[in-house]
């Protein structure tokens, strides 16, 4: 129903980087046992733990030393393990990057992400390198990194309900869209009617403001449907990022502050008309707008200013890790 935010995704790796690499290798080097192998019992068992204990990983398999796959491990959807049918035993990986780094370094590799084969998600290989009886092989794990990401946030069974949210915010968009048909059907009957009738030069005069008024309100509850259905049920929206509720609300704001400014205009021409005498209203609304158009953007600049302030944080603590790390 909606596309994966993958710049969204891809940032968080780059500022959680250093936590995301320490899971991983503490993962694949707690699993990475000799009998592996030779043992797929063993690697079914582990795969099994494993993956129950981390959600987030998709795939485990092994290479020989030669980059071909010996045997392959996944969860399918319900989240119970299974061989995936033998798909890749024989399959030669020897081109693969996180294998021809491997092959050189002791240590546990990790891939940048990329779009993994079995899902469009972007995911992380990670590789450890293990050795029995002069035999070498290569375990390899796959990870979703969006998934990652909301665990390492404890996010994730957030992530599981969201579908149902999705639903109820399509359901609410729907209705709403309903009510903006209705409006705007009505005010076209209220038009029409005005010119069918006899006395149609009269009713002229003051039929066009009722219906641009109804169709104001119908435009407004139109964007805000609109809105809603974007940023809810379309979008893939990061919670975590204040730009996103920002963007939001600005959105929101703007829909209501468009239909005060044409609701005050109008009042203000019937005023100039000779149809009303709310000219104090009118400036009052008008007056009204103007000054949440103010706040609005004062919000705007201060949440802009508030993340920068976050996000230079971040990357100040991330850079005297680096440094002590150095010494």
């Amino acid at each position: 129903m909606h596309s994966a935010n993958y710049i969204s995704t891809i940032d968080r790796y780059h500022e959680q980087s250093r936590p995301i690499r320490s899971l991983i290798e503490s993962i694949i080097t707690g699993i990475g046992e000799p009998r592996l192998l030779t043992d797929q019992v063993a690697l079914h068992s582990v795969t099994e733990k494993l993956i129950d204990l981390y959600p987030f990983v998709d795939l485990v398999y092994l290479l020989d030393e030669n980059g071909v796959q010996i045997a392959e491990f996944g969860a399918d959807e319900s989240g119970d393990v299974s061989q995936v049918m033998g798909r890749g035993q024989g399959l030669d990986r020897s081109e693969r990057p996180y294998f021809k780094f491997a092959k050189s370094d002791t240590h546990v590799h990790l891939t940048e992400p990329y779009l993994s084969s079995v899902s469009p998600e972007l995911c992380i290989s990670a590789t450890l390198r293990i050795e029995q009886e002069g035999r070498i092989g290569y375990l390899v794990i796959d990870v979703d990194l969006a998934a990652m990401i909301s665990f390492l946030f404890g996010d994730t069974l957030r992530r599981r309900i969201e579908p149902f949210f999705r639903v109820l915010y399509g359901l609410f968009a729907a209705a709403m869209l309903l009510v903006a048909g209705v409006l705007f059907y009505s005010s076209m009957s209220e038009l029409v009617h005005a010119l069918m009738e006899p006395g149609w030069a009269a009713e002229l005069q003051f039929k066009p403001f009722e219906v641009i008024v109804v169709l104001t309100l119908a435009m407004a509850i139109f964007d805000l449907a609109k809105t809603m259905f974007e940023e809810e049920v379309l979008l893939e929206k990061d919670l975590h990022r204040h730009s996103t509720t920002r963007r939001t609300m600005t959105r929101f704001v703007a829909a209501i502050l468009v239909a005060i400014l044409i609701e005050g205009l109008l009042t203000m021409f019937k005023v100039s008309m000779g149809y009303s005498e709310q000219g104090g209203v009118a400036t009052l609304m008008v007056f009204s707008a103007a000054a949440l158009l103010v706040a609005l953007g004062l919000y705007v600049y201060l949440g802009a200013l508030a993340e920068k302030a976050l996000l230079g944080k971040s990357g100040h603590r991330q850079q005297l890790r680096d440094q002590h790390e150095d010494y």
